[in-house]
C-alpha cells in the first residue's frame, strides 16, 4: 500500500512541474518579468537563470517519467520547491507582495500561504523516496496514476478557491 502512495506522489510531482514548465516555456517573456520583479538577481542573470530553472523543471518530469534517476529527480524537484519558498519569503519580509509569484496557473501574489505551500509540497515529494524502492512493480500503476490526477485537480481546487478569496477582499475598482 505504501508503495502506492509513493506512486501516486511521484506521479503528482511529474503533473505539478509540468503544468509549472509549461506555464513558464508557453510565456517565457511573462515569465522572465516575474523573475525580475523579485529583485534578488542581476538583470545580466535574468535570462540565463530563468531558462535554467524551466530545463531544471522539464528534466524533472523527464527524469520521473523515465524512471531513470527518480531518486535524484524528487530530491532536485523538492530543492527548487524551498528554494522558490525561500524566494517567496525574502519578498515577503521585505514587504513586497503585489508581486505575482510565477508559479502557473491563476495569479497569485506573493504571500506566506505560499511559503507555506511549498513547504509542504517540498516535504510531499520527498514521499516516494521513503516508500518505493528500485524495483516497484509496475503492474499497479493504474491506480497512482488516478490518485495522481486527482491529487492534481485537488491542487488546483485549492489554489482556486485561496485565489478567489484573496479576489473577494479587494476592493473593488
Amino acid at each position: 500500500m505504501t508503495e502506492l502512495v509513493g506512486l501516486a506522489v511521484m506521479f503528482f510531482v511529474v503533473l505539478l512541474f509540468l503544468r509549472a514548465a509549461s506555464h513558464k516555456a508557453l510565456d517565457f517573456l511573462q515569465f522572465q518579468g516575474f523573475v525580475v520583479d523579485y529583485r534578488l538577481l542581476p538583470q545580466p542573470l535574468v535570462v540565463p537563470i530563468s531558462a535554467s530553472l524551466v530545463v531544471v523543471e522539464i528534466a524533472i518530469v523527464v527524469m520521473l517519467v523515465s524512471g531513470f534517476y527518480w531518486r535524484e529527480a524528487l530530491f532536485l524537484a523538492a530543492s527548487l520547491l524551498l528554494l522558490y519558498g525561500i524566494a517567496i519569503g525574502w519578498n515577503v519580509r521585505r514587504g513586497r507582495r503585489q508581486i505575482e509569484c510565477g508559479c502557473g496557473g491563476p495569479p497569485q501574489q506573493l504571500s506566506y500561504r505560499l511559503v507555506a505551500r511549498n513547504l509542504c509540497l517540498a516535504l510531499l515529494v520527498l514521499v516516494p523516496v521513503a516508500t518505493l524502492d528500485t524495483d516497484t512493480a509496475s503492474g499497479f500503476l493504474l491506480v497512482p496514476m488516478c490518485a495522481s490526477v486527482f491529487l492534481m485537480m485537488a491542487y488546483l481546487l485549492f489554489e482556486q478557491v485561496a485565489n478567489n478569496a484573496v479576489a473577494a477582499k479587494l476592493p473593488s475598482a
